[in-house]
């Protein structure tokens, strides 16, 4: 598990038991920022995630992964050329 999986995972912890805390004492604005703290640590997991499949495709197919990004950095320049022209 990657740095930012975990942070995730400990934020989605902290925003659960956050919610709890906010359920039993009826605090609706710590509930709601239990749950919203809930969300961001899930999206921090799925982006360690994300970074873990980028870093084991890169390693495995690192040919295809220079020629995308030749491919892109063709493209990005040739729009900016078009849109400069």
């Amino acid at each position: 598990m990657k740095s930012e999986q975990v942070k995730g995972v400990l934020a989605q912890a902290a925003g659960k038991a956050q919610d709890v805390f906010g359920n039993l004492t009826g605090d609706e604005r710590t509930q709601m920022e239990g749950k919203a703290r809930q969300a961001a640590g899930e999206l921090q997991e799925r982006y360690g995630d994300l970074l873990d499949e980028v870093a084991t495709f890169t390693q495995q197919r690192p040919r295809t992964t220079l020629m995308v990004l030749a491919g892109l950095t063709l493209t990005v320049g040739w729009l900016l050329a078009r849109r400069r022209g």
